[in-house]
């Protein structure tokens, strides 16, 4: 791979984390469904996709790449935490089931309506809960992503000898 294709793939995932991270602010902050949340799955986000490049470990290096993987995974266990205690609904379920598996457009663009319309009912107990946990991810996020701009200096320097020649 190449270092610009590297660091391409690196900002691209950033950029993909952060706007995750302002979905999911935006529906505890609204308590709407004003978008989509992300997916919980861990397999196939973008974070993991970025860190499945087999040679990003000697590029970055071991402790660089560990924070990363430990950081990514901690961020996925609170968001599932958060997702199945608050987001989580059959009605929630059967909008996205219907948003993804469409009979039509017109049917596409209704469900995305009523999505926006759905409404998280939280109690005061249960509202400090979800700010907690959002701190939470939010904590884990930044640490992830400032181990990220840490590795985009880290491949910058590294020797060009360690990418692939165009």
């Amino acid at each position: 791979m190449k270092r610009e294709e590297l660091l391409q793939n690196l900002q691209d995932t950033k950029s993909s984390h952060l706007a995750n991270m302002r979905k999911i602010n935006s529906i505890i902050k609204n308590q709407y469904f004003i978008s989509r949340p992300p997916n919980t799955k861990l397999k196939g986000c973008s974070v993991d996709n970025w860190l499945e490049n087999e040679k990003l470990p000697t590029i970055i290096g071991s402790i660089f790449y560990s924070d990363l993987v430990k950081n990514h995974n901690k961020w996925h266990d609170v968001y599932i935490d958060l997702y199945e205690k608050f987001f989580d609904s059959k009605k929630l379920e059967q909008f996205l089931d219907k948003i993804d598996n469409p009979k039509n457009e017109k049917e596409k663009e209704k469900f995305l309506i009523k999505l926006s319309k759905l409404k998280i009912k939280l109690s005061a107990r249960e509202e400090e809960e979800l700010k907690a946990l959002f701190s939470d991810l939010t904590n884990i996020s930044t640490k992830l992503t400032s181990t990220m701009d840490s590795c985009e200096r880290k491949i910058k320097a590294t020797a060009s000898n360690m990418f692939d020649t165009p």
